[in-house]
Formats: C-alpha cells, structure tokens, sequence
C-alpha cells in the first residue's frame, strides 16, 4: 500500500512540474497580432508569480487587449493582471483585472503594451488567456527646418518602411558648437530619380554652396565638408511618384577650447568676454587678466550671464585698477550668478584664477561704460579738490573759481551704490562733506551741472 501511494504522489508531482508556467523574464511578442497566457494550461497558475509580457510590434500606431478567459483570485485583487501603456511598469496604468468577470478591451494610445501578472502565497485559479491586435503608426513625413547641434546623429525623410510623400520639402542644418568639420554619410536611399534630390551645402558661406546634389537608387559616397561647421542637408520631392526614402547620419570634429589665457585689454565702450572654454570646462592652472579701460570713461557696469567654478577655489576678482595698487571690489565663486558690480572710474580689472583639480563650465561676462558726455579732460580738473583727503568724519570740498550753476554731489562706494547725495548752490567756494556715518574705506564721488558730469575723484575714509 506504501509503494500504491508514493507512486501516486511521485505521479502528481510529475504532473504540476510539466506545466509550463510563466517566468519572470519578460516575453517580448512583436508579431502584429497574437494571444498570450499564464502558462498554466489546464491547470492552476502557481503561488508567487511575477511574470511579463511587452507586446512591442513593428511600426505599431496602437495596440487591443481582449480577454478570453480569467480566473484569479478576486479577494483584495491579490492574483491580477496589469496593464501599462508603454514598454515597462513607468507607462501609465490602463487596465487591471482579477476575479473571473472579463475586462472590456483595453487599448494602448502608442505602439508599445506591458503587461505583468503577480500571484500572492495562497489560492489560485485557472489563470487567464488572451489575444492582442495592432494598428499601424502612419509615417512621420519630414517637415520644416531642423536645426542639429550634437556632434553626432542621425536623420531620414521620416517615412520609415513606407515611401515619403508627395512635396517634401525639408531642410536640416547640421551646425555642432565648434565644429571644424562634418561628414555626411547615407544608410540607406531611394528616390525619384532626376526628380526627387537630396542637396547638400556648405552653409558656413554666405550663399550657401552647393556641395553635392543625389538622386535615384544608389547610395552616395559619404560627404565630407572639410572647412567649415555648418552643413545644409535640403530635401525636395515633386507631386507625383515616391520611394521609400533615404536614411543618414553625420560625424563631426569638434575644435579644442582656446582656453583664456595672460592680459588683454578692452578699450571699447562695450563688449563681453569669457573664460575661453565655450562648452566644455576651462582649464587647471587657468591665471588670466582682462583690463577694461575705455577712453573718457566715468562708469563701467560689469555684469554676468553664466557663472559655474569650482566653490571657494576657483575665483574671479574684480578690481578698480585706477588706484595703486589695484583696489578689490568683488570676489566670486560658485555656482551663483554674480549681481551687477558699477565701478565709478575709467579702469576696472577682472582676473580669472583656477587650482590645479576639479573645473568647471566656467563663466561668461559683458560690460558697458559712461563716458563724460563730450566734457573736455580740462575741464574735469578745474581746481575742485576734497582735503583733507584721507579724512576722518568731515572733509571739504572745495572750488577755486565758484560754478555759476547749482552743482549736485554724489559719494558712490566701491560698488556703485549712491551714499552722500546734496545740492550745492551756485557761487559756493567750499562745502563740508559729512561722513561720519560711513565705515572708513575707499570712495568715490562725482559732481555734475544739468545732467552733465564735470568732476570725478576718489576719497580715503580712516
């Protein structure tokens, strides 16, 4: 009797090991139409399952899920099927079914369905079966101008396995930051020929210049645009027979920084500079100096448009250059965008430093300047002093042939805040200047008649 029921054992064990369960691999099914199941047959499904399926067809525009048969454990939905619209569990939940009542057909809005199948530790059912359909994506017929700035990529007419349409007209500049060189190589072509063209410029000329024109069946050589950065891909097709198109994709060579490097100087009235690195990192080691220095100049405002160094290591400084030495009126580093910094004078210094570890994307920076609104130098000297000078609390500005005009004063800190602003009345030959409420340090001061600058000097505050 023993061995009657070991064998009968043996026998069912044999038997629940020969169905073919689902894994927790996942099964990809890219045939347009198909039918999918748990894997149980006639048996129940198992505990603990965690299987997948992505139902991912060729060219598919959507996808339809249609149950045909469902046994799952209803209580709290513990054994379910879910259905997620995209290839993984990151696509949106479209669709759940547990119990034995079958789900109204669920459809997909793109070309790709996941589905995943869970069984907890305790009861299971029959399991479930089902059948998908697909529709087919329409082509993507190129449109338009695009513009491709990554130093590699690829492109096409847009109609995948169908033929292009009817009228294309379609440009692509290919144009990578700092590029010196491009090369334009086809996958695949197929066009009208003598009808249909791919034309490629050298759009780093103005006109463009045509480099090549392709047409036909046969595949060009790969096109190399040896000068230049800019290369114009343009696609043109007429109103009646199409193909099934053309695929390319482009290589480029990518100067190096020119990284910044000892003095210059700005004389014009505007301009902007950098830490030479365009978009990659500046350089270790970087110890570069710009002296902004514009003819007749009363003002110069400094401002920054991008700002990355490495924090507390990697420094620019600005300086008034016009004092001896040099007067520091800004340090920055960081991430943060600096805020505007005006210097009332004509010369103000940048100096851009870097350690020998870790850099950054760097930084980028433009300037205007105010000049003395035609004012010959003469007469911004015209015998106006301030003494004591350096000066505790009180000093006096004074005139050696009075304005005949009312003047207005205005003491500026290093930073161009205003401070000290009066009216001094006309025919005056001295005023006190009353500075007790300002920290000792560097200042600057300006006098002007109706709008028009005549005097600028710097005062020392101990």
């Amino acid at each position: 009797m023993k061995t009657i029921y070991t064998f009968i054992f043996a026998a069912i064990l044999f038997t629940q090991s020969a169905v073919a369960q689902c894994s927790g691999t996942a099964m990809v099914l890219n045939a347009a139409s198909g039918s999918l199941t748990d894997g149980s047959g006639t048996s129940n499904y198992v505990d603990d399952l965690d299987c997948f399926w992505l139902i991912s067809p060729a060219g598919a525009g959507t996808i339809s899920l249609t149950f045909t048969a469902l046994d799952l454990e209803l209580y709290l939905c513990s054994d379910k099927v879910r259905i997620y619209d995209g290839s993984d569990t990151t696509g949106n939940l479209i669709g759940t079914a547990c119990g034995n009542t079958l789900p109204a057909t669920i459809t997909s809005t793109g070309g790709a369905m996941y589905i995943r199948f869970t069984s907890d530790i305790s009861y299971s059912g029959a399991g479930w079966e089902a059948s998908y359909t697909s529709t087919t994506a329409p082509p993507v017929y190129c449109s338009g101008n695009t513009t491709l700035t990554a130093s590699s990529g690829a492109f096409s007419d847009g109609s995948s396995a169908s033929n292009y349409s009817d009228n294309a007209n379609c440009t692509w500049l290919i144009q990578p930051p700092a590029a010196t060189s491009i090369t334009l190589t086809f996958a695949a072509f197929n066009t009208e020929a003598g009808q249909d063209f791919i034309k490629v410029y050298d759009d780093s000329s103005s006109p463009p210049t045509l480099i090549g024109s392709y047409s036909g069946g046969s595949i060009p050589s790969p096109i190399v645009l040896s000068s230049g950065g800019a290369m114009l891909v343009e696609f043109t097709s007429n109103n009646s027979i199409t193909d099934l198109g053309w695929s390319a994709s482009y290589t480029s060579t990518i100067a190096p920084p020119v990284f910044c490097s000892g003095s210059t100087t700005l004389t014009a009235v505007s301009g902007s500079f950098n830490d030479g690195s365009g978009t990659d990192n500046y350089s270790d080691g970087a110890n570069c100096t710009w002296l902004i220095q514009p003819a007749n100049t009363s003002s110069i405002t400094l401002s920054f448009s991008d700002f990355s160094t490495q924090g507390g290591m990697d420094f620019v400084k600005v300086y008034d250059n016009s004092t001896s030495p040099a007067t520091q009126i800004g340090s920055y580093s960081g991430t943060s965008i600096p805020a505007s910094v005006t210097l009332p004078g004509g010369a103000m210094k940048v100096v851009f430093t870097s350690n020998g570890s870790v850099t950054d994307l760097g930084w980028s920076a433009s300037y205007t300047s105010t000049n003395f609104t035609g004012i010959a130098d003469n007469e911004l000297n015209k015998g106006i002093s301030i003494y004591p000078n350096p000066f505790h609390q009180t000093a006096t500005l004074k005139f050696s042939a009075p304005e005949a005009e009312a003047c207005e004063f205005i003491m500026y800190d290093v930073l161009g805040k205003s401070l000290i602003k009066m009216v001094i009345p006309a025919f005056t030959t001295s005023v006190v200047i009353d500075a007790k409420s300002l920290p000792n340090g560097m200042y600057f001061y300006s006098l002007s008649e109706n709008n028009m600058l005549i005097h600028t000097g710097k005062v020392i505050i101990q």
